[in-house]
């Protein structure tokens, strides 16, 4: 191959990692200019991934291809001018309230679309170790965002970076200007270190410690910085995430034990290091003591207005960038109206706001299965227990806040989910090299733990 041909092939994963990089300093990647940046570099990947013929498009990319274009033409017909007039409050031909908010909507879904399909040909052209690049990628940006967090806080800098924001001041946010969004990006990078920690291929824990305690310790930091956001929704997370993490990947030797005895000591474990932590800090203790105080506002308040708002258009929705406008209409004597509610604090319920309850409950039957047919296809118990432990971290930070929808958070579980399902199966490769000598046998690594059962 020339050296263009090769130049082209390492550019297609570079327009895919650089994403991962960027959108952490772009605020998330969640403003406009930020999602057109973003769109750009998906572009020229797919482009030069399909000029070469390394992009096959297999079952999967047709079939997530498929739902972005049926949810895209939900959009349309929500902003289509064909409706009879609409009761009030919200009078008027069509169902969206904003009806040419579908366009830069419609740009999201199909970036969303070809970052799967970009991270599905990288897999198809990287094979196995795709899987560690994305998680290279996505510790550097923790670790600059790390950098930025810590330089903000040596020369005690009195606004974020981006924009000044005072419930934030004292919290380490990097560039995001965001607790929540810094922390979430924390626990998905301290994850992805302990994925490539137990990926390290010796035999015994005290060797993997020799050769990659590295891992750990960078673990440690994105740990310590998740606590330096007083983040309590990252807390959460984290919690979830180190404990499906550590079920998911249980050593065989204490298989020996009864079955619920492992979880229940991880479990343990893992709830009395939080409370200690808590107490050592007391910012973050502070803040998960508030929860208990009647007189501040809380999630659940926005979470009422918004089923409330919803039983009025439970099958509709009310399209797109109309979430502050209906949160401010149906908002519950609680709830802060003075304040921009441009989310409930849900994703879901912020879906059943825009879709409507069928199109979301769609969404979310088609992620499920999406996500069981990439566990299915995942070739050893490592890679299941990463992709589960993100899954996990993902599912309670969509539950319980907002900032799961930003692209620097989505992008590290959207290339795993793709790569995993797109890479070429390595037991297909070995059967068919030894398929006409059945004395031979490939010896499975003992750090990926495969066994019958996986």
């Amino acid at each position: 191959m020339d050296i263009f041909g090769t130049l082209m092939q390492r550019l297609v994963p570079f327009c895919l990692t650089s994403q991962i990089v960027l959108a952490p300093i772009m605020l998330g990647g969640a403003r406009p200019w930020a999602i057109a940046v973003l769109t750009i570099l998906t572009g020229i990947g797919l482009l030069a991934a399909g000029w070469f013929g390394h992009l096959k498009l297999t079952r999967p990319i047709k079939q997530v291809g498929i739902a972005g274009a049926l949810l895209s033409v939900w959009l349309v017909v929500q902003a289509a001018p064909i409706w009879p007039t609409l009761p009030a409050p919200f009078n008027g031909s069509h169902l969206a309230l904003y009806p040419t908010a579908f366009l830069p909507m419609i740009g999201s879904v199909l970036w969303l679309v070809g970052i799967y399909v970009l991270a599905a040909g990288c897999a198809q052209m990287q094979g196995d170790k795709f899987t560690r690049i994305i998680a290279w990628a996505v510790i550097i940006t923790a670790i600059l965002q790390v950098a930025l967090a810590c330089l903000a806080d040596i020369f005690s800098f009195e606004s974020t970076y981006w924009f000044a924001k005072q419930v934030h001041l004292g919290d380490w946010t990097g560039s995001f200007a965001n607790r929540n969004a810094f922390g979430g990006l924390m626990t998905i990078a301290a994850i992805y270190a302990l994925y490539l920690f137990c990926a390290k291929g010796t035999a015994t824990i005290g060797s993997r410690i020799d050769h990659a305690a590295g891992w750990i310790a960078l673990a440690l930091i994105f740990t310590s910085a998740l606590f330096a956001s007083h983040s309590r929704s990252a807390v959460l997370a984290l919690a979830i995430a180190l404990i499906t993490f550590a079920i998911m990947l249980r050593p065989k030797a204490d298989r020996l034990l009864p079955r619920i005895t492992y979880p229940v000591m991880v479990v343990a474990c893992v709830t009395t290091a939080l409370i200690v932590i808590a107490m050592l800090i007391p910012d973050l203790g502070n803040r998960f003591a508030e929860l208990a105080r009647p007189d501040l506002i809380q999630r659940d308040d926005a979470w009422h207005t918004a089923i409330i708002a919803i039983s009025h258009r439970p099958f509709s929705g009310f399209g797109p960038n109309a979430i502050a406008l209906v949160m401010d209409h149906f908002a519950t004597l609680g709830l802060n109206r003075k304040a921009a509610w441009f989310s409930s604090h849900n994703l879901w319920l912020d879906a059943a706001l825009i879709f409507g309850i069928p199109a979301t409950l769609a969404m979310a039957g088609f992620i499920l299965y999406r996500l069981t047919r990439t566990f299915r296809a995942a070739e050893n118990r490592l890679d299941r227990t990463l992709l589960i432990s993100l899954a996990a971290l993902i599912g309670i930070m969509s539950s319980i806040g907002w900032v799961a929808s930003m692209p620097a958070l989505i992008l590290p579980f959207l290339s795993l989910l793709a790569a995993l399902e797109a890479r070429p199966k390595v037991q297909s490769r070995v059967a068919s090299q030894y398929r006409n000598d059945p004395r031979q046998s490939v010896r499975p690594d003992p750090v990926l733990r495969q066994s019958p059962a996986d």
